[in-house]
């Protein structure tokens, strides 16, 4: 029976594979191609196809493929078809066609021996997914994996392509840039010194930008088709784009060759063209990067220039003209190529498969070749509710009615809770406005409702209460959205893990369209001219007592800024990693992770400053000691990062110092901190001391509210379930609260700790006042708070809310007949409140 040997490397975007027998080394051309797209599809029966089948089927059926499934390694399950797909399974599906192609060349005789290839920078944790997958496509076949550039640099020394004992490999991918510096080691080669690289960069990152730059060719010429194939889910639309991004693609390796690149678009009967001087601009300063990226790790790893025999480059995307000319500008006659760099890494991949068999090594069934790195193992409560000092003294109003018109000092009234009026006011002349309204908001003057419906989601200008507007966009998914007076930054779905953050103008029109690999609900901040973005580039980890964590996740935060203000952008900003970012929670059922926990140190939602320019954040983080071969932690040990950021990229990390309470919310008001914490409601006095305002209640949560010159503090007197509010003001001479309304037996409309975007308290700032939903008995309780007091101002069944206050009054949410709750996350009508 023939014996042979396989290398294979499972790229982003394109994969290939490299067959050895009796000494040959040969390219596998499946389906006929020397690269085949990585692409997995779940079919309709629920079997999972790879290749150009499942390209082939991203117009079809978009939402049951995968580009880009190498991106999930490490991340968790992808959605395919609205079914959790193991990322294993997926490279499996793939690993599969070039095992079948081989066997069909060899009579249906298995392979000796596989080597796969892997980023350099991987755990073991990844690697891992690898040695499932081919587990999964062949039985008793020894498996090896070996680190990409180690691959490359095996093909070209062999190929006499170098001389010497210290080589570099630049490694532009579909998906990431890699740069590695390696010497020789015997026969074989070790990576010294850290390797570097970008998750940001890579072929595909080029493709959508030149899918944007073609694309506002195309919104002049048709803009409301343009609009259609960006925004609209229907299949003919899905089908269009991924028409448009082949032709991106195509139109890049054609200017490879030649320096201009023409496309008939079908949908609008006209050309659209791209120079190669146009790509060398959208993409130079990212080429400049990995340059320099280069560079950084070959000092890194105590290496002269002089002293490298030669840069390998590899990677799909390395073919380009402005790549080899970037490169060569530096490190001049150093660098070599191949005339199919994707194949560089599959062939190394191949020959020391082959070498393995020859020398018959331990015949252990998997290993790592070089051997694996170890990556490093990774106060007293009160039980007061809002309105009791430090002292111990007790906020009430008065017994029998709500305190609007005064404020309740010290010693005022019995001890208790403010009871509240039973039968509050309903104000005559609520008027629909509009339906199927999810989210509203006001900025100079205008309105922006975000509407929901079986065909999508728009976002719309509205010109008056009467329901009118004269602008509006549409969106397949809309997940998060902020405006300020400049613009608007949206993010929308369009695929799992996959949006489009939209910069627009206050007009709705679009400024920019940035493609970003998002996990979770991203968090959306618009202030001025900047808008941030923050979120999770990868799929968080949920963690237990079984592992020796608290109940929670542990996960990666990011931030992308863009320029509202800067014009037509066609150029992605780059996100920037902040670091580790842990939650922990209540575990309220063995299930969901909702409700923060507040005694423990989590990482807090993103917020702007008040009276600053930028905005703030809080990192969970933690160290412990985890043994390689065991998935368990000991000695845990966490503490918080505060960041500040400050428009044009700039973060400044402060870690909080062992022993504080932990901090649940920062606010920067108007250049003093107010913090939520563990220990409860502080506040910086002016000689810069932190003091305890307000003690939390044991089993509860209290929140800053900054509403213009003014701060209030609101308060749950019980998480979960909920149960007792209260709102008061801070005194800013005295440094103390001072009670204006509340209720035991009654709770707010949203809740405090929820991490659902959904469960926000259901509050609007007025000025320097406040409007907020209570709910007592099945009904909505509309209170206006002001520095005076607070008074009921309506009360309705079901679910009312306020959302944007207007000049002749108040804009609410109302869904008459919801039973009122923390969650609301279904349309309601937009309604009305005059004032």
């Amino acid at each position: 029976m023939a014996q042979w040997c396989l290398g294979v490397d499972l790229g982003t975007s394109f994969s290939a594979g490299v067959i050895a027998a009796e000494g040959r080394f040969d390219v596998l051309e499946v389906e006929g191609e020397r690269r085949i797209p990585s692409a997995v599809m779940l079919d309709e029966r629920g079997t999972l196809v790879a290749g150009r089948i499942a390209q082939r089927g991203i117009a079809l059926n978009p939402e049951r493929v995968e580009r880009n499934p190498k991106r999930y390694v490490g991340r968790g399950r992808m959605l395919l078809g609205g079914v959790p797909v193991a990322v294993a399974d997926a490279m499996a599906a793939l690993l599969e066609l070039f095992v079948s192609e081989g066997r069909r060349r060899f009579d249906g005789a298995p392979p000796d021996c596989i080597a796969l290839t892997h980023p350099v920078a991987w755990g073991e944790d990844r690697k891992a997914v690898l040695l499932e997958a081919a587990r999964q496509v062949v039985r008793g076949v020894r498996i090896v994996l070996v680190d990409e550039p180690v691959a490359s640099a095996r093909y070209f020394a062999t190929a006499k392509r170098a001389d010497g004992s210290h080589l570099a490999v630049y490694d532009l991918g579909g998906g990431t840039f890699d740069a590695a510096v390696l010497t020789a080691d015997g026969s074989d080669f070790k990576v010294v010194g850290e390797p570097g690289g970008s998750d940001e960069i890579g072929g595909e990152v080029f493709d959508e930008q030149i899918f944007a730059f073609l694309g506002a060719q195309i919104e002049r010429l048709d803009a409301d088709w343009w609009q259609q194939v960006t925004s609209n889910p229907e299949r003919r639309y899905v089908s269009y784009a991924a028409d448009l991004l082949k032709m991106a693609r195509e139109a890049k390796e054609a200017l490879s060759k030649f320096d201009t690149s023409s496309h008939y678009v079908v949908g609008i009967n006209e050309d659209v063209h791209i120079a190669r001087s146009d790509l060398e601009d959208l993409i130079g300063a990212e080429i400049v990067k990995t340059v320099d990226i280069l560079e950084e790790t070959i000092r890194g790893a105590g290496i002269t220039q002089d002293e490298l025999a030669a840069v390998f480059m590899t990677g799909g995307a390395s073919r380009m003209p402005l790549v080899q000319e970037a490169v060569r500008d530096r490190l001049g006659d150093r660098v070599r190529t191949y005339d199919d760099p994707k194949i560089v890494v599959a062939y190394g991949a191949a020959q020391l498969a082959w070498k393995l068999k020859v020398e018959q090594r331990d015949p252990e069934q998997s290993q790592s070749v070089p051997a694996a790195r170890a990556e490093p193992s990774a106060p007293a409560k009160s039980s007061a509710r809002l309105g009791v000092t430090g002292g111990g003294q007790v906020f009430t109003g008065p017994e029998g009615g709500h305190t609007g018109g005064h404020k309740v000092v010290p010693g005022n009234g019995p001890q208790g809770a403010q009871r509240g009026a039973q039968d509050g006011p309903v104000v005559p002349g609520v008027a629909k406005v509009l339906d199927g309204v999810l989210e509203a908001r006001a900025e100079a003057g205008r309105v922006f409702v975000h509407q929901a419906f079986d065909s999508g989601h728009l976002l719309r200008r509205l010109d008056g209460v009467e329901g009118r507007h004269d602008r509006e966009l549409r969106f397949g998914r809309l997940v998060e959205w902020d405006v300020s007076r400049e613009g608007v930054a949206a993010v929308e779905q369009v695929g799992p893990a996959q949006t489009l953050v939209r910069v627009l103008t206050p007009d709705l029109a679009i400024r920019g369209t940035h493609p970003l690999q998002v996990w979770g609900n991203p968090t959306v901040i618009a202030h001025g001219r900047t808008a941030w973005v923050f979120f999770q580039p990868r799929q968080p980890v949920p963690v237990d007592s079984s592992v020796g964590l608290p109940w929670g996740e542990t996960g990666q935060l990011s931030v992308v800024e863009f320029d509202l203000g800067g014009g037509f952008m066609f150029q992605a900003p780059q996100p920037r990693d902040l670091g580790p970012y842990t939650q922990w929670f209540l575990n309220e059922d063995n299930r969901s992770r909702r409700l923060v926990d507040q005694e423990g140190p989590s990482g807090n939602d993103p917020a702007p400053s008040v009276g600053a320019p930028g905005c703030t954040v809080v990192l969970g983080q933690f160290s412990s000691n985890k043994p390689m071969f065991q998935n368990r932690h000991h000695d845990f040990r966490p503490w918080q990062v505060l960041c500040l950021i400050d428009p044009g990229g700039v973060v400044r990390p402060t870690v909080r110092e062992p022993g504080r309470s932990w901090l649940h919310q920062v606010v920067l008001h108007n250049g003093r901190w107010f913090t939520s914490s563990s220990a409860g409601l502080e506040a910086d006095t002016a000689d810069g001391r932190t003091k305890l305002v307000m003690p939390r209640p044991r089993a509860g949560a209290l929140r800053w509210v900054p509403a213009g010159g003014q701060i209030y503090a609101v308060g749950a007197d019980q998480v979960s379930p909920a149960r007792g509010w209260s709102v008061g003001i801070f005194n800013q001479r005295s440094h103390t609260l001072e009670f204006l309304m509340g209720k035991q037996s009654a709770t707010l409309a949203g809740h405090l700790t929820s991490r659902n975007r959904w469960e926000r308290p259901r509050l609007v700032v007025d000025g320097d006042s406040i409007w907020m939903t209570m709910l007592d008995a099945g009904r909505s309780r509309l209170v206006h708070v002001t520095p005076s007091g607070a008074r009921e101002v309506h009360r309705t069944p079901g679910l009312f809310e306020p959302v944007v206050r207007v000049p002749s009054g108040l804009l609410c949410l109302h869904r008459p007949g919801d039973a009122t709750g923390a969650t609301r996350d279904q349309p309601a009508a937009l309604v009305h409140l005059p004032l």
